[in-house]
């Protein structure tokens, strides 16, 4: 098998995630309150902003290829404890171990996905890999959904954790076998003092370019906006009346349809360029959070929470491609964690205020705090048209 298939195989993998149409669910089965539930992702994002800086620079001081290894132990053994557990401190931790391993992930993966087609001149260009790992990533999401539900209904909620655990043993288990890079930094002094140089020295990159910095709170704000909306999700189609048995298909038919949209994002990158895509594409997803925020209680109406899902899956690689190709090599997977540092730091603020008001006022209230934030964001933080790409090393 090819490394570009193994990144394929890994998004397959890594998205053999049954618990997607059921997680607050889960939550709410044991008696977690939406403040509770906004808590545990909340201090999540607390943790993520804690390590994420140290795990990027692990990661481009000792070799991507082995925080990626780490990362996909540590969500194996997330997935377990997410089974075991069985009130709000237990989620807690299981939540912590999970964002322990994505933080060894969070940029260190795409770096290595871009350096290592970087290196190889024969591969695929950066944007038709990162598209078709999207579309086996949302065809896996789609199966996977559609399992949980079934198993969620049979079952229980538990279970549909452990035999996550199995996929994700497998993804652990094949990428022991990726390819070594020639990486910028690995075999420079491994010490605390170059760490501290290293994410200085990223960060005065990012201050140094306007461009990247508006980008980086840009995809910030939007992610962790959809992240708080996402949680809304399965309650509205409990509240629609929707059946649980049937919750996996409605994820799984429009994870298919955005598998299929992504597909086809290189030929729309090409003719509108990454900043018209991530501008105007934000602006569509203000429609139908607008609508949800009036207050509209009906099951067509769960179609536009997934309209945003597939919003924010056209522009996700096409954001990510052009913050790469804004930021220099040998500091890329540092970088790629500062984004992921300040998308926690959007989440710390924005995931508690969406809980009080859901709980104290209402959903439809909650989501329309989520469309100010879109709203204000594409004001203020829209992307200019880049002039050059810089892919200094």
């Amino acid at each position: 098998m090819t490394q570009v298939n193994k990144f394929y195989l890994a998004s397959f993998l890594k998205n053999q995630s049954y618990f997607v149409p059921i997680i607050v669910l889960f939550f709410q089965d044991l008696n977690l309150s939406y403040s509770q539930i906004f808590w545990v992702f909340t201090i999540g994002a607390i943790f993520s902003f804690i390590v994420e800086i140290p795990t990027g620079v692990i990661s481009d001081l000792y070799g991507s290829r082995r925080s990626i290894i780490w990362s996909k132990f540590i969500i194996f053994i997330s997935f377990i404890s997410f089974g075991l557990a069985f009130n709000f401190w237990t989620l807690i931790i299981a939540n912590l171990l999970y964002e322990l391993g994505k933080s060894f992930r969070s940029g260190t993966e795409t770096a290595y996905v871009y350096n290592y087609l970087a290196e190889n001149k024969e591969a695929p260009r950066y944007t038709i890999v990162k598209v078709n790992q999207k579309f086996y990533a949302r065809l896996s999401e789609s199966l996977a959904a559609l399992i949980g539900g079934f198993i969620a209904y049979r079952l229980g909620f538990n279970w549909v954790f452990f035999i996550a655990a199995i996929p994700a043993l497998i993804n652990f288990l094949q990428t022991l076998s990726w390819a070594h890079l020639e990486e910028a930094n690995h075999s420079t002094s491994k010490n605390l003092k170059s760490g501290f140089i290293f994410t200085k020295n990223s960060i005065k990159e990012l201050r140094g370019k306007k461009i990247v910095l508006n980008i980086v709170i840009n995809i910030s704000l939007f992610t962790a906006a959809f992240s708080a909306l996402d949680k809304f999700v399965q309650p509205y189609m409990k509240n629609v009346g929707l059946d649980l048995q049937y919750f996996g298909a409605v994820y799984a038919i429009f994870l298919i349809i955005v598998a299929f949209l992504v597909k086809y994002l290189a030929k729309y990158e090409e003719r509108w360029g990454e900043a018209k895509i991530m501008n105007y594409s934000a602006l569509l997803a203000i429609i139908p959070l607008l609508i949800l925020a009036s207050g509209i209680s009906s099951f067509w109406a769960v179609s536009l929470f997934f309209i945003v899902l597939i919003i924010d899956n056209f522009r996700s690689p096409v954001a990510n491609n052009l913050f790469h190709e804004q930021v220099g090599t040998a500091n890329r997977a540092t970088m790629g964690s500062i984004l992921s540092l300040v998308t926690a730091l959007n989440k710390l603020w924005i995931l508690p205020v969406i809980g009080y008001f859901a709980d104290f006022f209402s959903m439809s209230v909650a989501i329309f705090i989520i469309s100010l934030i879109v709203i204000l964001n594409s004001i203020f933080f829209w992307i200019k048209t880049p002039r050059l790409n810089y892919n200094a090393s």
